[in-house]
């Protein structure tokens, strides 16, 4: 999903896949620039294609310079993801937390969408996951990890006015 801010851009992406084991991890980076719309449909592009190959779902989150994922698949799937990612020079100081087995996907349904600041709409374009689904879906995702949720909900009070726009 791609979202823009009074401030910014956001990204967001996820794919499906299922399994029965799977690694989860979670990292945060910055970007070397500000995104523009461009550089993110070129990221967006580029995730869609590789996870999808690579069995990977998640979340991808960019706002202000700031990225935050939470990549799940087989764990040598993830490792390979997350090493091209590191080696990514669109970013820098790539943080990844410790991963844990989990035995079921927090993403494994989700696909893409994007919403504009004047609308938050979505665009038939980039997926069908409205912004506000992903506000209405972290009770469920923290139901079954806390600590993903926590560093979702901590990622979307870096959105001006959010709350407004949501209702929460």
């Amino acid at each position: 999903m791609i979202l823009a801010s009074s401030r910014g851009n956001a990204l967001y992406f996820w794919a499906k896949s299922t399994e029965d084991a799977v690694k989860r991890l979670i990292y945060l980076s910055s970007a070397v620039r500000l995104a523009t719309r461009d550089d993110l449909a070129q990221i967006l592009g580029a995730a869609r294609r590789n996870n999808r190959r690579d069995g990977v779902t998640g979340l991808l989150m960019y706002h202000d310079g700031t990225f935050l994922q939470i990549l799940e698949g087989e764990e040598t799937a993830v490792d390979r993801v997350f090493e091209r990612i590191a080696r990514n020079d669109l970013h820098r100081g790539v943080q990844s937390l410790p991963s844990s087995q989990v035995h079921e996907r927090l993403f494994a349904d989700w696909t893409m969408a994007f919403a504009r600041p004047d609308a938050f709409c979505v665009d038939d374009d980039l997926g069908a996951k409205a912004f506000v689904a992903v506000r209405q879906d972290l009770d469920r995702i923290e139901a079954s990890d806390k600590r993903a949720a926590t560093f979702v909900r901590r990622f979307f009070s870096t959105f001006r006015d959010l709350g407004s726009l949501t209702g929460r």
